[in-house]
């Protein structure tokens, strides 16, 4: 189990894909925060054949073929992070979303590889960013595989809804971009109705409603940006509809920051239709944010997963 001061960047480590983009983003992050990295590999050693009926597969070949993958993703973040910052794995019997939800509780981030983030031709499948997203105790950042930071990149763009429901999302982008030295876009999309925005809203008119959504966003998020004045800011208002919006600007972006849905029912995960698109379709790595402060939260899932080896310490 994870459990070290300062709290490390847990990373999702897969055994069959590439996670190069992720390793790369989380060792930017790891040097940024000046933490450690845990990199935790789940196990799930049932499998179904293709009539259906259920195949075990050899536990000792599994968990080989995990601590391979461990082993491999631990080098490639030594090299890159040097003997300062530790790197540590786990490798843990259970799915991934449960495994990933239950160790993030220690972790003060977690870093996930998006494979079909920003390829809006490939056919959807099962998730494990999706429910890590709605359910971790601690911030999530879906990155793409294509992914690779440049100088162009540098700015950190947060969707911004209501200011009273936005404020640990907005807090969350803030000292992203302080730790980057870079500014923040707070982007507000306002979209009513298709067949008649654009008749009610045309020229003067629509101009007079955004600049009065900039003005009552400003004014809510005062207090806040106050607190950042080393941050530059811009606020933007767009007429779109809000995911499309941001999908646009990680085009841009070095980071987009979204917020999940809170959790109005104990059942089910929560995402939201807009972080669930954005999720899907961004270009650039999305950090998922709960809307209250994740440190005033309970552990969102109890599981019982059992350790099955581990290795570099914590």
């Amino acid at each position: 189990m994870l459990d070290s001061t300062p709290r490390k960047i847990l990373v999702g480590v897969t055994g069959d894909q590439d996670i190069r983009a992720a390793l790369a983003f989380a060792a930017g992050e790891a040097r940024r925060r000046g933490t450690g990295v845990h990199l935790v590999h789940a196990v799930h050693p049932v499998h179904m054949a293709p009539d259906g009926a259920t195949v075990t597969v050899e536990d000792h070949a599994v968990r080989k073929l995990g601590r391979k993958a461990l082993a491999d993703a631990s080098l490639a973040l030594e090299h890159e992070l040097g003997e300062d910052l530790p790197v540590s794995t786990e490798l843990v019997r259970g799915t991934a979303p449960h495994v990933l939800v239950d160790i993030a509780q220690h972790a003060c981030l977690v870093v996930l590889q998006h494979q079909r983030m920003g390829k809006p031709m490939l056919v959807p499948s099962l998730s494990t960013t999706n429910p890590v997203a709605a359910l971790s105790p601690v911030p999530v950042v879906a990155v793409p595989a294509e992914w690779a930071e440049t100088a162009d990149r540098r700015g950190v763009t947060v969707g911004v809804d209501d200011p009273d429901r936005s404020r640990e999302i907005v807090r969350a982008a803030l000292e992203e971009a302080r730790r980057r030295g870079t500014s923040v876009r707070l982007l507000h999309a306002w979209h009513y109705s298709t067949a008649y925005d654009d008749l009610v809203f045309e020229g003067d008119a629509g101009r007079r409603h955004e600049a009065e959504q900039a003005e009552g966003l400003t004014a809510g998020l005062e207090a806040m940006l106050a607190r950042y004045r080393d941050v530059q800011t811009e606020v933007v208002v767009v007429h779109a509809r809000a995911a499309d919006a941001l999908v646009d600007e990680s085009h841009r972006a070095a980071l987009l920051v979204v917020g999940r849905h809170r959790h109005a029912i104990p059942l089910g995960p929560h995402l939201g239709s807009v972080a669930r698109a954005t999720l899907r379709h961004a270009t650039c790595p999305v950090l998922v944010v709960d809307p209250v402060r994740a440190a005033t939260q309970q552990p969102a899932v109890a599981t019982s997963t059992t350790s099955v080896g581990s290795g570099g310490g914590s």
